[in-house]
């Protein structure tokens, strides 16, 4: 599990960020949601509320859904309260509690994302010498 504390972002926060869209860059207004890592950095799942010069095709197809932005992208926190924020956390765990009969009660994690990245010739290599130097003891 990812620690909060050691986010920027709290879950349950009100933030200002940007949205790169193929038009531009709009600023956006929405509530933390959870954590993700987003091409291996540290990312916030954001429902987006709000959204400032869109079309209204955008803002019909952005507002009132799920973002995963990094947090370099989040510029500022804005120090409101969402109406609605209770339910959308709640109908967006980060984790849930689970009993396995053995251990007791753990947490895991509401998502867990698995990312395949290719292997590059030489780290290949370097496994393929290694498969053949153990057979050869």
């Amino acid at each position: 599990m990812i620690s909060e504390d050691a986010l920027w972002y709290k879950r349950g926060e009100l933030v200002e960020f940007k949205l790169s869209l193929g038009g531009g860059a709009k600023k956006c207004r929405g509530l933390v949601l959870n954590t993700a890592v987003l091409f291996g950095r540290g990312a916030r799942q954001i429902w987006i509320v709000d959204m400032d010069d869109g079309t209204d095709d955008q803002k019909q197809h952005w507002i009132g859904r799920k973002h995963i932005a990094h947090e370099e992208d989040i510029s500022s926190r804005i120090g409101a309260e969402f109406i609605g924020a209770d339910t959308l956390l709640r109908d967006n765990p980060i984790s849930y509690p689970v009993n396995d009969g053995k251990d007791g009660l753990r947490e895991i994690p509401a998502v867990t994302v698995t990312i395949s990245m290719p292997a590059t010739a030489r780290a290949t290599d370097n496994v393929q010498q290694g498969d053949e130097s153990a057979s050869k003891k």
